[in-house]
């Protein structure tokens, strides 16, 4: 009973962090570039992907921790999935504690002198470079949602003729 519960806490939790990486990335961040300018929605980002990126760092720790519990008390599989998540623990860590700061901070640095070419190509790449890991984050979340779907949910069983026995074939 315990490693059903622990599966769905799993499960819910990924989810829940799918759905916030999909909403963050391809919606909020758009929208508000789309509707606020650039400078606008350049402070807005800045105040709303830190809280984020922690989330996805403590989503992942939650992760990890749930499945190296699993790997000891459940018959299921947890070897890939451990690995897999470690890379997201590995990123999201990278991004809350290292990266995020680093480009908050490039930014800074940038808006008080703009027209700084080496400041604004520093910012650029670091923003860049926090782009691509959530990108690969989000690719990463999505599969393991994927994966978990296509093992829990099984094709409808087949419908005999009628005057034929269930399971048999058509």
């Amino acid at each position: 009973m315990i490693p059903r519960i622990l599966w769905l806490v799993y499960g819910y939790l990924l989810v829940f962090m799918t759905g916030g990486a999909l909403l963050m990335t391809l919606f909020v961040a758009p929208s508000l570039f789309a509707h606020l300018g650039v400078a606008k929605a350049g402070e807005a980002v800045s105040v709303l992907f830190p809280g984020y990126f922690h989330l996805l760092f403590t989503g992942a720790i939650i992760e990890v921790s749930l499945l190296l519990l699993l790997s000891r008390i459940s018959s299921r599989p947890t070897r890939a999935l451990l690995w897999g998540w470690t890379g997201g623990l590995v990123l999201s860590g990278a991004l809350a504690l290292y990266l995020g700061p680093h480009a908050l901070e490039l930014k800074r640095l940038h808006d008080q002198m703009p027209a700084d070419v080496a400041r604004a190509d520093a910012f650029a790449m670091a923003h860049r470079i926090t782009f691509l890991i959530n990108l690969s984050l989000l690719l990463g979340l999505l599969g393991a949602t994927l994966s978990l779907l296509s093992g829990t949910v099984s094709p409808p069983p087949e419908r005999a003729h009628p005057g034929q026995p269930p399971g048999s074939p058509a």
